[in-house]
């Protein structure tokens, strides 16, 4: 278990960099039955790797002794020909033990986590680690910042004035037992293969292979060594995998993937075809998180939250099952134990506590836009790619990992899938404060990504479709939030 592997902030017995020529004179090198021109040659025919093999070529890779070339000709062996759940599993912690993992073990309590795949108005972090910290877990929550039409976690906290991400293992640490949440950028050197492995299968075409896709994800989730984690895996318009099977197949290797290394993990397959929420942009989806934090969030998000978060609250131990731990956290949105724990924890980090429970006083976006409908009828779909890039666009969202994020861009939603709406009537609004023409611009795109149906009926997709474990993939039972 990683765990078991981690002394105070343990760093792996590999060098950082490219060793120098007495260290590799010192370490042992490749056999010729292990070379990596063998090893390459092995999963283009289809062999299955030993536990030895890849945890020999990964760490050959991080010091630089394989070749970016040769780890590219093995990613495209491998997302023609897979790899077993096995194999899957060993290379996630291979990569994991690439780098620093922490350890919380003088952390007291029962830590737990979760993670998303990505969408658009995904604010559901924000909400949840205080949520589940309430209760007593400690929720120690390493994030990262928004790339491309997705939002990042960091931007929205950051969005928040003073809000302080990039806290070092100490504080991190010191905030869990105080707080008992945190919300941080990864501290120290986590899983600093996965970096260099993405960039190459960026630009290869391999980034959907899923035993790729699960390595990448769940190397830096597990490098956070928490006791357990819950998942968010998303399918739709707006997310990576668009289709559900594609999504359940990743769900299942993630988890496959946790469970191997001691980590019992669930995930959800969940619906991401509109936005979440109203909300998409930073500082608007803070303001959403805390209406939700009060007991009044949107439909869709608060169901998103009591599921995952009744989840979590099983697995720290808290709950006898979902259904009470969805019960559960249903209430303490009421009694404002939950909001109470997001104040607790801005402050811990440095953040404004007056303006996040004074929101009015937060200073709005120069350019704003009322998009409106061009025909009466019922919304029957809100493409979230297309909103999410049109707050890129707006300046909510980057392009590139260098860029700045404007905190007051974004969209607002009026409308959502299944509302009724008449010609002429204001579905939505942008903001942005690089100036009115990309303003409008953006406001046609948004009008853009809406089907309004005059024949729609109101019906909506259902939002959580399946749950995944170690045993079994079964329907989502919506009994549980009765």
């Amino acid at each position: 278990m990683l765990s078991r592997l981690s002394p105070v902030f343990r760093h792996s017995q590999s060098l950082l960099g490219r060793p120098s020529v007495s260290r590799i004179v010192q370490r042992a090198t490749f056999s010729s039955s292990q070379s990596p021109a063998n090893f390459i040659a092995d999963k283009r025919y289809g062999k299955e790797h030993t536990t030895d093999e890849i945890n020999h070529f990964i760490r050959e890779f991080h010091l630089h002794e394989v070749m970016d070339y040769q780890m590219s000709a093995w990613l495209m062996a491998v997302c023609i020909n897979g790899m077993s759940a096995r194999e899957t599993a060993d290379l996630t912690r291979a990569m994991v033990e690439s780098g620093d993992i922490a350890d919380l073990s003088d952390v007291p309590g029962v830590s737990v986590d979760k993670h998303s795949t990505g969408g658009v108005g995904d604010k559901i972090s924000l909400i949840l680690a205080p949520l589940v910290a309430s209760f007593g877990l400690i929720v120690p929550m390493m994030s990262g910042r928004g790339l491309g039409h997705t939002g990042g976690t960091l931007d929205k906290l950051e969005s928040i004035p003073g809000f302080n991400c990039d806290l070092s293992m100490k504080d991190f640490k010191r905030i869990l037992r105080e707080v008992g949440v945190a919300m941080i950028s990864p501290a120290g050197d986590m899983a600093p293969v996965d970096k260099r492995v993405y960039a190459l299968r960026d630009v290869t075409s391999t980034v959907r292979a899923i035993p790729l896709q699960t390595s990448s994800i769940m190397c830096k989730k597990l490098a956070e060594n928490p006791d357990s984690l819950v998942l968010d895996v998303k399918f739709g318009l707006g997310a990576f995998n668009q289709e559900v099977t594609e999504s359940i197949e990743l769900a299942k290797s993630m988890v496959g993937a946790g469970e191997r290394v001691g980590k019992q993990t669930t995930a959800f397959i969940t619906r991401m075809d509109q936005p979440i929420g109203f909300a998409v942009g930073n500082w608007f989806e803070v303001v959403e998180s805390i209406k939700t934090l009060e007991g009044e969030g949107p439909a869709d998000l608060t169901t998103l939250c009591l599921v995952q978060g009744g989840q979590m609250l099983v697995q720290g131990g808290v709950a006898k099952d979902l259904k009470e731990g969805i019960g559960m956290c249903r209430e303490q949105l009421k009694n404002g134990k939950a909001l109470e724990k997001f104040y607790e924890m801005v402050g811990a980090q440095g953040g404004d506590v007056d303006i996040v429970k004074n929101v009015k006083k937060y200073h709005i976006a120069d350019h704003f836009h009322k998009v409106k409908a061009a025909a009466g009828g019922v919304v029957v779909g809100i493409d979230a790619l297309v909103v999410g890039n049109a707050c890129v666009d707006l300046g909510a969202g980057r392009r590139t990992v260098e860029q700045n994020v404007d905190f007051m861009a974004g969209v607002k939603l009026r409308k959502k899938c299944g509302d009724a709406v008449e010609e002429g009537e204001v579905i939505a609004e942008v903001y942005t404060n690089i100036g009115s023409e990309i303003c409008r611009e953006a406001g046609k795109r948004v009008l853009g990504a809406y089907q309004i149906d005059a024949a729609g009926d109101g019906t909506v997709c259902e939002l959580i479709t399946h749950v995944v474990t170690i045993d079994s993939v079964v329907a989502f039972d919506k009994t549980v939030l009765e």
